[in-house]
Order: C-alpha cells, then structure tokens, then sequence
C-alpha cells in the first residue's frame, strides 16, 4: 500500500452521513464571514469553518466547539498543503476531482445531483466536499512522490519486523519468507467514470483504449488524463498477481514498464491499471508483501505527519479572536 495522509475523518462516511440526511431539514443559513485565521497570507473565514465543521460532526463524535476547533486546525493543513503544491507545481485537474466525486456517487448507486442534494440538505455545499477531495488527491501525490525518493524497505526490515511476529526468533523469521519467486508491481489505477444515467460504456472503453496506445511514462499519465471528464488517476501500491482484483489477474504479465493493461469494465465504469515497476520477490511473497505493506504505511504516516509538521513549522500562521 502507498503511504497515506492520517485524516480525521473519511470520505466515505461524509458521503454516508449525507445519503442518510436526505429526509432531514436544511442546514443552517449562511451568516456573515469573519476572518478566523491567515495562513501566510491567506485568510480562512468563519463560514468555511463552519462548513468544514459540519462535516466533522457527520463523521466524528465531534461537536460544538471541539467541532470548530477541529475544522479550522483541519482547513489551516488544508491551506498549508495548496501552498506547498503551488510552491512544487503539484496540481490535480477539475476533471479528476469530479470523476473522485462521480465514482464516490456511483459506488453508493446514486448521482452525483443526488450526492450533492444529500449534502445540501446538512447545509455542505458539494463545492466544500470537492474542495477537500482535491486537496486529499494532491496531499497523496506529494506525499507518495517524496516518500518514495527518500524511504525504502530493506529485506533486514522485513525479517526484523518477522521475526517480532515469531517472538524474537531470527532464524525462523527467515525460513518462513520460504523459497520460489514471484512478480510484484508497483501500480497506479486509472478510472473512466461511466455516469449512472446516460452513460455510455461503449464510448468511455474506446476513450480508454485511445488513452492505452499513447501511455509510455507513469510519470506523464495525469497529464494525458487531465483533458478526459470523469477521469482519474490513483496509486494503487505493490500487487503481486494473486493480490489483484480477479478481472485483472493474468493481464499483467506481458505488459511493459510505463504501459497500462487492457480495459476492464467495472462498476464504476471502466478502468486499467499502469505497470509503474517490476521486481521478482523471493520466498513466501504473500508473508513478505502483507509486512512490507505494514512497515511502508507505518513509515509513510510518520513521513505524512513529519511533512505537514515541517510545513506548520516554517509558517506565518495569525488567529484571529
């Protein structure tokens, strides 16, 4: 698995929360906007607060003034994060936000308009939730790119992290990685969201495959993604074979570095998925890969926290009463 940003609270369960109060009241009218704090120079203000903090209190015990205390320290990271990927020229398209917020719809099996209807109904405007949605994307790009420069799991890792699990036996940490080879690959998933109505899977699987023929790099997929709606691309982490989804198993094997595998249609829509690297694993893969997967997420939330920590440091950051 890719390393992930620790986050209060969880897409899915704001989706959740907002599906279940489509019977429910209007949320509360927008008041007039205070400024509550400038972060370098940008301002946050008491309505954004208040948005973010309603959708803390839909998927936390959070409420009240814990609530706003929460969204305001949640949109300063928020601000802090936009910052940092202007500063290194990290951006997501519109287009991969809305296919995010699309394929969030399609898995609960209602539109994106009945989504945001949900939302509306708890006073969250979608924009908010989109908002947010972007920033998590472009938090994940910075963080995967400059965790996997600067991190690596040895194979003295693994076995250390073995043999824990083997109440300190060494030898026995090594015999159980057992012997035999497999491939793993290290994968970014690509999404072509097929609309719940009026969708066309015909044209989105010959927009996958004109997409197909001109991928080479992992590194120039987003930028071939961006011009395509309802379009994403995600990290997917190390797989061997047997770890895939069982639509894509077996279609790997002969597909080169930098390249993406024949489409598949889902229930979201229609989706592939780049080889971004290859490497033969020795010994018990499956035992190996589940605590490589381990150490690589412990790492990579400390490496999150340690990012947006460093960021939080070195800025000007004014609250205002």
């Amino acid at each position: 698995m890719q390393p992930s940003n620790r986050r209060r609270s969880s897409i899915g369960a704001i989706v959740l929360g907002a599906v279940l109060a489509l019977g429910a009241g209007h949320g509360p009218a927008a008041a007039a906007s205070s400024i509550r704090a400038v972060v370098n120079g940008e301002a946050i203000t008491s309505n954004e607060v208040g948005v973010r903090s309603r959708i803390l209190q839909l998927t936390s015990h959070a409420t009240g003034a814990s609530a706003d205390r929460a969204a305001l320290e949640d949109l300063i990271d928020d601000r802090l994060k936009l910052q940092e990927a202007k500063r290194t020229g990290t951006d997501v398209s519109e287009a991969q936000v809305e296919a995010a917020f699309a394929s969030i719809a399609a898995r609960l099996k209602i539109t994106p308009a009945m989504l945001a209807q949900g939302l509306a109904q708890r006073g969250i405007d979608a924009k908010a939730l989109k908002a947010r949605i972007k920033v998590q994307i472009i938090w994940q790009q910075l963080v995967v790119g400059r965790f996997s420069r600067s991190v690596s799991i040895s194979d003295s890792q693994i076995v250390d992290a073995l043999a824990k699990k083997e109440g300190g036996n060494r030898e026995a940490a090594t015999k159980s990685t057992g012997s035999g080879t497999t491939t793993e690959y290290t994968l970014q998933q690509v999404v072509l969201v097929v609309a719940a109505k009026g969708g066309s899977p015909e044209a989105r699987m010959r927009e996958a495959e004109a997409l197909r023929a001109k991928a080479t790099t992992c590194e120039s997929l987003i930028e071939l993604v961006k011009p395509l709606n309802e379009a994403m691309v995600k990290q997917a982490g190390r797989r061997t074979d047997d770890e895939l989804p069982a639509n894509f198993q077996g279609l790997l094997a002969d597909v080169p570095v930098g390249h993406l595998s024949k489409p598949v249609r889902t229930a979201i829509g229609i989706e592939m998925l780049a080889v971004c690297g290859k490497r033969d694993l020795a010994g018990n893969f499956q035992v190996r890969s589940k605590v490589e997967d381990e150490l690589r997420n412990q790492e990579g939330e400390l490496f999150a926290r340690r990012y947006i920590n460093d960021l939080r440091r070195i800025a000007v950051i004014d609250y205002k009463k």
